[in-house]
């Protein structure tokens, strides 16, 4: 196989198809080993944590691949409706699911990090939807009464409603409406379970913390700090090396690209101030980096980019290796 059709594969739907079958394939295999370390607690303020919605282990892992897999089509659909990153290419959708077979514990279970993860994206969609459209006052409304529902169930939600009332500001939709919109939207969750009963005041309870310090053994947390470290690195080297070049499209593709990079900035901050849990945090960083990644492989399309783009499957290969060798 010739060089080029090498790095025409890895950005095809098909290259995209076979990295999620990896994945896939070898977050089962860890789940036969018994190498999905399985998360504990209730972050939730009124109602429990996701880690607690199915304690079946074996449909847990089913109900966290099948998240994971809706997580990569909603990449592959946001970036086809937004064209966030000018192209088509679907390699970064296919890069995404190899950071997270990298850690089978985070694909392998239904857990608070991929329901997180899944709700922000939905929540995005209706978010970008409103560039330079103040008017469109009923999307603002929905994408903060999903993130609201969420952080019912985990208190992680509530920091990053603060990046998308920044994003409000960058879609130029953010208005006196579009505020009464988005604390309207804040608010109705809690009313109407509030209302019907689900929820009452006895319920809002703060947060059973188990720290990851704790409930890991030192091999263990030594991989997840390690994978953590890896992501981070990765998602704002190609970050960095991208700015110049995002800054050069116009408004709309700016403002998008300029919300991903609050959501990464707001992320990686979580990641150092609430480290007890950063496992929360981790598929939402594998989303910014994966992004990242894309773009910085869409500028750097070269006959040879497939190397670079293999030493990164490589690096998240030799990770799940040492996680299923602990």
């Amino acid at each position: 196989m010739k060089e080029q059709e090498i790095t025409r594969y890895l950005h095809s739907r098909y290259g995209m198809m076979l990295m999620m079958a990896a994945a896939v394939i070898g977050t089962i295999i860890a789940y036969r080993n018994g190498d999905i370390v399985y998360i504990t607690g209730n972050n939730g303020f009124g109602l429990p944590s996701a880690n607690e919605w199915i304690t079946d282990r074996y449909a847990s892992l089913w109900a966290g691949i099948t998240v994971n897999v809706l997580l990569a089509l909603l990449l592959s659909y946001m970036n086809r409706r937004f064209n966030v990153l000018r192209t088509m290419s679907h390699l970064f959708v296919g890069m995404f699911m190899i950071m997270q077979g990298g850690l089978p514990s985070i694909m392998g279970q239904f857990y608070d990090g991929t329901v997180m993860c899944a709700i922000l994206l939905f929540a995005i969609i209706p978010l970008f939807s409103t560039f330079q459209n103040p008017d469109l006052t009923r999307r603002i409304f929905l994408t903060f009464f999903l993130i609201s529902i969420g952080s019912l169930t985990s208190y992680a939600y509530a920091i990053y409603i603060v990046a998308f009332l920044v994003g409000c500001l960058q879609m130029r939709s953010f208005t006196m409406r579009g505020l009464m919109a988005a604390t309207i939207g804040i608010v109705t969750p809690y009313w109407i379970l509030w209302g019907f009963g689900i929820i009452s005041p006895s319920n809002f309870t703060l947060p059973e913390f188990v720290s990851l310090f704790n409930a890991l053994e030192g091999r263990e947390l030594a991989q997840i700090i390690v994978y953590t470290g890896v992501t981070l690195f990765l998602g704002f080297g190609f970050g960095t090396l991208n700015l110049m070049r995002i800054y050069r499209y116009n408004a709309r593709t700016r403002a998008y690209n300029g919300f991903w990079l609050v959501v990464s900035l707001i992320t990686a901050v979580l990641i150092f101030v609430d480290y007890n849990n950063l496992i929360i945090y981790l598929p939402i960083l594998n989303c910014c980096s994966a992004l990242q990644i894309g773009h910085f492989f869409r500028f750097n399309n070269q006959l040879r980019s497939y190397i670079p783009i293999l030493c990164i499957i490589g690096t998240y290969t030799a990770l799940y290796i040492w996680s299923i060798s602990i």
